[in-house]
């Protein structure tokens, strides 16, 4: 806080001059005030005197009876009223004209005013309720001494209008104008006790400001990120920052943001897709779902880049159908690119390059040395330069493996073997990587195809005429000699082919009396001895097929003889359950066996005897009877007899269990008699 200025002794009021036309300095009239300030020296407006009332002559006396009579006329009081009106109406301008006004304080030479002077010109200035003319107010009463009458009534009014500079201060702080408000509050006079808030407000702004600044980056933040939850979590935070600009003005603006930028995340989420499929109707569709995102987006720079990205897209597939000659194709993309995106001019250098690749279609050196001096017209300011030197070094080295194609044809085209390699050894100086390699690589292979044939085939007779003798030992003479032939060789299929035929003729050879005996050992019965032989043939081996069919029969037999014999020592104790036991074993044996009939002879013999044994046993037990007959089956001969068996055997056991007939006298007893029978009824299944 500056010291106050000492008082000026030796200042003396000034007296103003009256001025007629009063101005601000600036050609405007000042405002009026409600009087002149106190102290004013200039004289006050003087009227002129009154004249004096002279006496009335004896001639008027005479006049006075005709005077009253007029008076009393309606003349009179018509001529009365009118002057009334017109004294009333002058009166009343003449007020306003004659109001005293404030004195002009911008034409007021202060080192010569009095203190009531400007403390009425400050005031006029403070009522405007405006930082400048507040200040303005205070200079011009900061300037009277400070041991003044009036220093007790300017000092409260430099501290009231220095809070509200304070305040103005503030408004603008809640508007969103820190830097003004931070200026005006810096403008307040530093001895005013408002002066001594100055600093910690604008630092309680700075970091209220700072907080919400921060809060707010870091939600745009979120939103390209695409983290919605949190940006609008941090939005919340802003509801409670003690401004208005942030709590209301910047949340608002944020809030839209976040619904702007979950919308457009999605735009750019489909835009992306879209662009991955590749198609001309796709890149449309995404570029006007670009243009759909408005500038205000946060996410606008993104879509702005990626625009920019698949503009250049746009251009690589037009390329790219262009050099697989798809010429509409290549020109709908060129004009779906959108304009104003930095490629306007990559778009005219397509132009030539349509031109120049035009040219290169011919295919053959001259066309493809016409196509890059057409693109030798491109300098080096142009934005496809850098691409058409590439397509100029890939057609140079085209023309040159063209060259080298050539001369090695002439050292091909006299046909034998060394003339062959020879071309071959020139075209192999191709790159791999010239664009021209598929052609030359096939060319290649036709030249190693013939030196391989030329070299291979008397290899691959000679085999055939030693398999042609058809020994064992010839086959692998053949076998041995076509193996010469190395893998991927061009005659190697057809050895390998040869080779897989007399190896399965070899092995039949071989194997076959293996196979021989085994069946002529099975035609004996001796099935075990059988299968040992064939199972000596490998899988691999190229009779096995034919074995393994055998050995499956073979085993099956065998089997079936074990389930043979295990019925027969099964039936060998003669007891009806063995019998059944027997019976079931031997019936497990299939009808495409050879041990079938066999089976079939043992199951009606053994069914005879089971049958024999139910007769016996229907003496003590009918049940017993009836379960021993069931388990004879329905091949056997038996069988019919044992059905017939068991119905009567059945019959029996139904009359013995069906009760006598009982006459009842009463309703009582004919209930009692029913019981019984029900349970009867109950038990007849459990017999049958």
């Amino acid at each position: 806080m500056t010291p106050k200025r000492p008082f000026n002794r030796h200042s003396k009021p000034v007296r103003v001059p009256r001025r007629q036309s009063p101005t601000d300095g600036r050609g405007r009239p000042e405002p009026s005030y409600a009087g002149v300030a106190a102290g004013d020296t200039a004289a006050p407006d003087t009227e002129a005197p009154m004249p004096t009332e002279a006496p009335m002559p004896e001639s008027s006396k005479l006049g006075g009876v005709a005077l009253l009579r007029w008076i009393g006329s309606w003349q009179f009081l018509l001529l009365t009223t009118l002057v009334l009106l017109t004294g009333t109406v002058s009166l009343a301008m003449s007020s306003l004209l004659r109001m005293s006004s404030v004195p002009n304080c911008r034409a007021i030479f202060w080192p010569t005013a009095s203190a009531a002077m400007r403390l009425q010109c400050a005031e006029s200035y403070a009522d405007q309720g405006n930082v400048d003319f507040l200040l303005e107010a205070i200079s011009l009463v900061e300037k009277l001494p400070d041991d003044h009458p009036l220093r007790a009534e300017i000092n409260a009014k430099v501290e009231r209008w220095s809070s509200e500079i304070l305040d103005l201060a503030d408004n603008k702080f809640h508007e969103g104008d820190l830097e003004a408000a931070i200026a005006t509050a810096n403008k307040i006079p530093t001895h005013t006790a408002a002066a001594d808030k100055v600093e910690s407000t604008v630092r309680r702004w700075q970091r209220i400001w700072g907080d919400a600044s921060e809060i707010f980056e870091q939600a745009q933040t979120k939103l390209v990120e695409g983290n919605f939850k949190d940006a609008f979590g941090l939005s919340v935070r802003l509801l409670d920052v003690s401004n208005d600009h942030w709590s209301k003005t910047k949340y608002a603006e944020l809030t839209k943001l976040i619904g702007m930028a979950r919308e457009d995340s999605r735009k750019l989420g489909k835009v992306k897709r879209l662009v991955n499929a590749g198609s001309i109707k796709s890149f449309k569709e995404a570029l006007k779902l670009i243009n759909s995102i408005s500038t205000e987006s946060v996410l606008h720079g993104d879509a702005k880049e990626l625009k920019a990205s698949i503009a250049k897209d746009m251009l690589r597939e037009a390329e790219r159908f262009l050099a697989r000659r798809q010429v509409p194709q290549a020109e709908e993309f060129l004009a779906a690119i959108p304009r104003n995106e930095g490629l306007d001019e990559e778009i005219a250098d397509f132009q030539v390059f349509t031109d120049a690749y035009r040219r290169a279609w011919s295919g053959d050196a001259l066309g493809l040395d016409s196509a890059i001096t057409r693109l030798q017209s491109m300098g080096p300011d142009r934005p496809l330069y850098g691409r058409a030197q590439e397509l100029m070094g890939q057609w140079r080295a085209e023309i040159k493996a063209l060259a080298q194609l050539d001369r090695a044809r002439q050292i091909a085209a006299p046909g034998n073997v060394n003339d062959l390699r020879s071309a071959i050894i020139q075209a192999r100086q191709v790159s791999r990587k010239n664009p021209r390699w598929d052609e030359v690589s096939t060319q290649i292979n036709q030249w190693e195809e013939r030196v391989e044939t030329t070299e291979d085939l008397p290899i691959l007779n000679k085999a055939d005429q030693l398999a042609g003798v058809g020994t064992p030992q010839s086959l692998k003479l053949a076998i041995r000699e076509a193996r010469r032939i190395r893998s991927g060789r061009a005659l190697s299929p057809q050895a390998e082919t040869r080779i897989d035929r007399w190896q399965k003729k070899l092995e039949a050879i071989e194997d076959r009396p293996l196979l021989d005996e085994a069946r002529r050992l099975a035609t004996t019965g001796d099935l075990g001895a059988a299968i040992a032989a064939a199972s000596r043939i490998s899988p691999e081996r190229a009779l096995y097929s034919e074995a393994k069919n055998d050995l499956d029969s073979w085993r099956d037999q065998q089997q079936n003889q074990t389930r043979l014999l295990e019925a027969n020592n099964i039936a060998r104790s003669g007891g009806a359950n063995d019998l059944a036991r027997a019976i079931v074993t031997a019936n497990q044996i299939p009808a495409t066996s050879s041990q079938h009939r066999t089976a079939l002879t043992r199951i009606n013999q053994w069914s005879w005897d089971l049958l024999s044994l139910a007769e016996s046993e229907s003496n003590n037990n009918l049940q017993r009877a009836i379960s021993l007959a069931q388990q004879i089956p329905s091949q056997a001969t038996a069988y019919s007899n044992a059905q017939n068996r068991i119905q009567d055997w059945q019959r029996v056991v139904d009359q013995r269990q069906v009760p006598e007939t009982i006459e009842l006298t009463s309703p009582e007893a004919q209930e009692e008699q029913a019981e019984p029978a029900d349970q009867e009824d109950q038990e007849q299944p459990l017999l049958n």
